[in-house]
């Protein structure tokens, strides 16, 4: 299994963002409610580019801030960044190719439609596809605002309450640097999930019969 070590120690943008995260401990520390509402406009930011490396930002939300506040802080940042880039990559599609986006997501929008709450939350809850690939597919359905917010807010909220949980746990920020995939999806973690999608799919299915 790879770890999340080597990514770091080759990786000179996040090793510089983790030297970042622990001179900033000392900071939230002394001002607890100013450096949350910088750390969420930051991870707001950060998700509407759906940039890599979240899963750092999931962590230290969690080890600054705690559990639940680490969880909400998560959450919220995370879907309303996803909205934002959804929205603008809905605007730059629509005006680039118009008649084909118009086509293409009404048909993939149809298909959907009778499941359409089951397939948003299946994409946010399969562990793999990157934040961005996510957000452009989103992007591509006749999706209310309301709708994607709240399917977001679910399909990530297993991934999210793990890693806000991981985070608060952690005696010391330097642990991020030694963490491994397994330490954090172990088989009991994998089988719950694996039995979340499969509920979905057969909701998707029956509801097609």
């Amino acid at each position: 299994t790879q770890k999340i070590a080597f990514f770091i120690s080759k990786n000179n943008i996040v090793k510089k963002f983790i030297g970042f995260l622990i001179n900033l401990n000392e900071f939230v520390s002394t001002y607890y409610i100013y450096s949350f509402c910088l750390f969420f406009i930051f991870s707001t930011l950060y998700f509407t580019f759906s940039l890599p490396g979240g899963i750092i930002i999931l962590l230290s939300s969690g080890f600054f801030f705690g559990f639940i506040e680490g969880f909400f802080l998560n959450i919220i940042s995370i879907c309303l960044g996803s909205l934002i880039f959804i929205i603008f990559s809905k605007t730059l599609l629509r005006g680039l190719f118009e008649k084909y986006y118009v086509k293409f997501s009404d048909k993939l929008s149809t298909y959907i439609k009778s499941s359409s709450y089951e397939y948003l939350i299946l994409i946010r809850l399969i562990i793999g596809p990157p934040l961005l690939f996510q957000n452009i597919c989103i992007s591509l359905l006749n999706i209310s605002k309301t709708k994607i917010f709240i399917t977001s807010f679910i399909g990530f909220a297993p991934t999210i309450l793990l890693f806000s949980y991981l985070g608060s746990h952690f005696s010391n920020i330097i642990e991020l640097k030694s963490i491994t995939i397994t330490d954090i999806f172990t088989s009991e973690i994998l089988i719950i999930f694996g039995l979340i999608i499969l509920f979905i799919f057969f909701r998707i299915f029956f509801k097609k019969k």
